[in-house]
């Protein structure tokens, strides 16, 4: 709220899509950065309209108000059906293509980038208090990431041993989607407590 900002303001969802900008413990000229994530659920997915639903997510959200704050931006698109191959995009703005079958990846990355750099912060950087609550509260958030990739692994390893065919049918996993946004809504209400001082 100091800075203009309520957890409201940082996370938006859409009937397939959930955008959430985490505070990071990064402060440049004066204001904490942003770490970016989006999800979105599609049927099918090209490289042609991985970017224009990237574009129109960024419309849908209006995150040119925010975009000076965000340091990191991470993308996923979870699809049924994936034309040609998509491969990844790495860097300071990450974008994923996903198989509807293999959503456990998406907690799996999330977790793995938000222990790495905690890990890294915390080893390299001494800032107050404040800043080291808000590292203990991005590590309970990874820790509930990675739990709920294990759920859906072995929920997708029990769906290919007792299903013949391996095409992915909506109702298969219909929890998957609403998990995620409970798991992201939790952590968001941690936030909330944890109140980062200037």
């Amino acid at each position: 709220m100091d800075y203009g900002f309520t957890a409201d303001k940082l996370y938006r969802t859409e009937e397939n899509a959930i955008v959430v900008a985490i505070p990071i413990p990064i402060v440049e000229e004066g204001n904490y950065k942003l770490w970016l994530f989006t999800f979105l659920r599609v049927e099918r997915v090209t490289p042609r309209l991985r970017d224009l639903w990237l574009s129109d997510i960024a419309e849908l959200f209006d995150l040119g108000r925010i975009v000076h704050l965000i340091h990191f931006e991470y993308h996923f698109i979870i699809a049924d059906v994936i034309r040609s191959k998509i491969t990844p995009k790495l860097g300071r703005k990450s974008i994923y293509v996903i198989r509807a079958d293999y959503a456990f990846k998406v907690y799996e990355i999330v977790a793995k980038a938000i222990a790495g750099f905690v890990e890294s912060f915390r080893k390299n950087v001494k800032y107050g208090d404040d800043l080291l609550a808000l590292c203990d509260d991005l590590e309970r958030f990874a820790v509930r990431m990675r739990k709920r990739a294990e759920e859906l692994k072995v929920e997708c390893t029990a769906k290919a041993t007792t299903q013949p065919s391996s095409t992915y049918h909506p109702s298969a996993n219909p929890k998957s989607e609403a998990e995620l946004r409970k798991e992201v809504e939790e952590y968001l209400a941690l936030l909330e407590k944890s109140r980062v001082i200037k």
